[in-house]
């Protein structure tokens, strides 16, 4: 079955061929193209390199025979939220080979009750609002909507939709 851990130095260039593959299947009809081609291995591994360094929050990682994905757990970065009781999700990616067959609800599950450990009441995530599969999922775990809204600037000048979901611990 699944075994989950703590990411360490080793897993960077894994965990940047996942982000970046996972998120050109996942959103391929959901952002322009020149943001999806703006994901490059080699700017996702200096990325895990400066992520792994950093004091705060915790990246699990996924295996099954192989890493097969991973979750940011970090203290909210929201400016609505208290970062000493509400955790965030900033990431959480499988590759599509394992998606709807338990890992991401493990992987998940993990994390929150980490967070809870830590003392979080709750959690929160921002999911692209186009993302319908990522948005049932995350439902079925418990999470609803918040009402909060994120509209961004994706590099062809085109809007980004995010929404902010949050469950209670």
């Amino acid at each position: 079955m699944f075994s989950i851990r703590l990411a360490k130095s080793a897993d960077i260039s894994r965990l940047a061929r996942i982000r970046v593959d996972t998120w050109c299947v996942a959103y391929h009809v959901r952002v322009p193209e020149a943001a999806l081609n703006s994901r490059t291995i080699k700017g996702r591994a200096a990325y895990w390199r400066a992520r792994l360094d950093q004091p705060f929050g915790s990246v699990f990682v996924i295996e099954f025979d192989e890493l097969i994905g991973f979750c940011d757990l970090v203290p909210s970065r929201d400016r609505d939220a208290d970062p000493k009781s509400i955790a965030e999700i900033a990431a959480m990616y499988v590759i599509p080979d394992h998606w709807r067959v338990g890992a991401g609800r493990a992987l998940c599950s993990h994390a929150m009750a980490e967070a809870r450990k830590r003392g979080y009441r709750a959690v929160t995530l921002w999911a692209l609002a186009s993302n319908h599969d990522a948005l049932r999922f995350y439902e079925a775990l418990g999470f609803t909507r918040d009402g909060s809204v994120k509209i961004s600037t994706a590099p062809d000048g085109g809007n980004v939709h995010e929404i902010r979901y949050r469950t209670k611990l």
